[in-house]
């Protein structure tokens, strides 16, 4: 990016770097950023772009799309995934209503209307997603399925998988599993993660992860590979630090790389699949792959080791 004739894209990025945790309004500089460097870059325009992957009486998971803000207090100006999902429900409330037949009288019409404005209202996530990475988000349709979810989540009834682009190209004839703590850097300002090496690690807690090396290839002409990560346990940041502690950092990873990775359009990091063992029911969602040629261009895959799809 040029401004004046002067290159300013590492400025750009040293600075959505430092603001990432700083402010409110990170998000805002962060997608301003991105918009500027990249022309496979892909924003929701409305509410109405939106995913739905998996759907119950109890349960709705979407395929969030990358750096859309969860709710409106990460971006109030922004469209966001609650916000998404809301619209979406609502609208094919409506649609189904004044679909049938006999139509509804207008006393009806007004209980409805109450009825509906709380089944809305009742909506809320169960899990978060970073701001950048896509994939599968679930959220509940009333307090009791919200509430069961996070006896789910606390009990270890929950199972999750990720697809990352990383850099270079990992070797492995067995799955690699890391058992590496994790700990706020004491060093940086806001909730800046790291592995328990670091000499400003505080507090470190376990966080163990499975790593299956899918495809090698080529992003933006240098060597990358396609992972599957297993998470076994949920700590924030967890799979950037991990493949970070391996000497294979995600493509586009702006807060854990050195020099800082500001070229890629997004961080490419995909929540591929989620399963939770409610008590209610067993919910089981899976998001297509983005890392695909057809989709990012930058992308060439050279060698199939396992296929995405026979994980």
């Amino acid at each position: 990016m040029n401004l004046l004739g002067v290159d300013v894209s590492g400025a750009c990025a040293t600075f959505s770097r430092l603001c990432y945790f700083g402010a409110p309004w990170y998000s805002v500089i962060l997608q301003w950023y991105r918009q500027q460097r990249s022309e496979h870059y892909r924003y929701p325009s409305s509410n109405d772009d939106i995913q739905v992957v998996y759907e119950s009486k109890n349960y709705i998971v979407v395929n969030k799309d990358d750096l859309v803000p969860i709710d409106a207090f990460d971006a109030p100006a922004q469209v966001n995934v609650t916000q998404q999902v809301k619209k979406w429900f609502e609208k094919r409330e409506i649609d189904k209503f004044l679909r049938q037949d006999p139509p509804a009288t207008e006393e009806q019409t007004e209980q409805w209307k109450k009825s509906l404005a709380q089944k809305v209202e009742d909506i809320r996530y169960s899990h978060r997603l970073d701001l950048g990475t896509s994939g599968c988000m679930c959220f509940a349709r009333s307090t009791a399925a919200s509430f069961l979810t996070y006896k789910a989540f606390i009990d270890k009834r929950v199972l999750k998988y990720y697809l990352a682009l990383v850099h270079g190209h990992l070797h492995s004839s067995y799955p690699i599993y890391i058992d590496v703590p994790i700990g706020e850097n004491a060093s940086c300002y806001g909730r800046i993660m790291c592995t328990n090496d670091h000499p400003y690690c505080t507090h470190p807690k376990p966080a163990q992860s499975q790593v299956d090396i899918l495809e090698h290839g080529e992003y933006d002409g240098k060597p990358a590979s396609k992972v599957l990560v297993r998470i076994l346990t949920g700590k924030r940041h967890q799979i950037r630090l991990h493949m970070n502690y391996l000497g294979h950092p995600i493509i586009g990873d702006y807060l854990y790389t050195e020099p800082i990775d500001y070229k890629p359009h997004r961080i490419m990091l995909h929540a591929r699949s989620l399963t939770i063992h409610t008590d209610q029911e067993l919910i089981d969602a899976l998001a297509k792959d983005p890392f695909v040629t057809q989709m990012d261009p930058k992308w060439k895959k050279t060698k199939t080791i396992y296929p995405v799809n026979r994980w």
